[in-house]
């Protein structure tokens, strides 16, 4: 196997050296399809579990013959351009399994490989995981999990061995099936949902707190009556004067959707003439990409904002909007059979760490819609 899939499967069992992680670093910054591939093999708890198993069994006597049930698994991941990397993780996988499982012959040994499948199942689909990658200008890049806590997330660029001076704006980039939550510098809090991304200074000027975000994110700002802050998004700025509010800018909708919670913000066209427009507590100002043009209109917070409370709560929300945000944290694709369901309105909340065949039986029960996968693909119809 080569380098790179040696160190994810070390990954998964023990920590890595300083020079190993910065390794997989790079080579998880050099595209954003191997980005996508370390969160896809890292992230899903089932994987450990299947390395633990490995660890219990004595593996040479079965290697083998592993080797060779596999072999045709390999094969036709490569026809379908899936990496060496990937083979290499399912063949784990599939070993743990064809070593573990009584075999479908009495005491004859041979392994059942009718357990492994490359067949995806809505059973397949699992909630996102706290994860994230951080860069800086240079192209360094540092992956996060849960287990890493984030204070001042420079020190995972620096390591202690570079000034921040010497560092312009990181990025914090959150992949579709993750979330993160950092504490700038001068303890702002910041919760960012799945395919989002933040744009920061490791540490802010003397009389200004700049920020832009891609995406969607909560931010709890720390009061500074010296050093304004500011949320750059989709052409618009929010100014904030210590608060907490919620900002939506995915370019698919179109909108940026800026609520806030408590305190004060206001908003302005970058680049505009038009003034300032200041919000209330429990609006939400609805800023067109388009035509720029800009709608104010009172919210429920809590339903706005029930996603960094571990939930989705929606009301006459729309099936487009609703499989927008599932899409993005199960991290699946999706297709209407009948176009004109996405328009049709939903009211309901789902637990958002549920199973994802918990959430579709709810919106299954709300009526009139079924969920299969085809191809990889979730397609959605009428009952």
């Amino acid at each position: 196997m080569d380098r790179i899939s040696q160190l994810l499967i070390k990954r998964l069992s023990t920590p890595l050296t300083p020079q190993e992680q910065q390794e997989l670093s790079e080579w998880a910054g050099d595209s954003s399809a191997n980005r996508q591939l370390f969160d896809r093999l890292t992230a899903p708890s089932d994987l450990k579990h299947s390395l633990d198993l490995w660890r219990m069994v004595d593996s040479s006597r079965a290697c083998a013959d592993m080797q060779r049930q596999v072999n045709a698994i390999i094969w036709r991941l490569r026809l379908r351009r899936v990496s060496v990397a990937a083979a290499v993780i399912i063949v784990l996988v599939a070993g743990s399994l064809l070593l573990t499982r009584p075999s479908a012959g009495e005491g004859d040994g041979s392994p059942m490989l009718a357990a492994v499948t490359d067949t995806v199942t809505v059973a397949d689909i699992k909630p996102g995981v706290t994860r994230a990658l951080l860069s800086d200008a240079s192209g360094r890049t540092v992956l996060l999990s849960a287990s890493d806590t984030v204070t001042s997330a420079s020190e995972f660029i620096t390591g202690g061995n570079r000034a921040a001076e010497e560092l312009r704006d990181l990025c914090l980039n959150v992949p579709r099936g993750g979330e993160f939550k950092i504490q700038l510098e001068d303890g702002t809090e910041v919760w960012l949902n799945s395919d989002t991304r933040l744009y920061y200074p490791p540490s802010f000027s003397d009389n200004m707190r700049h920020v832009r975000v891609d995406g969607e994110a909560y931010f709890a700002v720390a009061t500074d009556s010296l050093r304004p802050f500011c949320v750059e998004t989709a052409g618009q700025i929010i100014r904030v004067y210590g608060t907490s509010f919620n900002v939506r800018n995915y370019p698919e909708e179109h909108n940026v959707y800026t609520t806030l919670e408590h305190g004060a913000v206001s908003l302005s066209r970058i680049g505009g003439s038009s003034g300032e427009l200041f919000l209330t507590p429990g609006h939400q100002a609805v800023f067109s990409t388009d035509d720029e043009r800009v709608n104010v209109k009172p919210v429920d917070t809590e339903v706005v904002t029930s996603w960094r409370k571990g939930r989705f709560v929606f009301e006459n929300q729309s099936l487009l909007r609703i499989m927008q945000d599932l899409g993005r944290w199960y991290d699946f694709d999706y297709e209407f059979a009948d176009p004109a369901l996405e328009q049709e309105e939903f009211m309901g909340s789902i637990p958002r760490y549920s199973d994802f065949t918990t959430a579709i039986a709810i919106l299954e029960k709300c009526g009139g819609i079924r969920f299969t996968v085809t191809d990889g693909k979730v397609v959605i119809s009428r009952q």
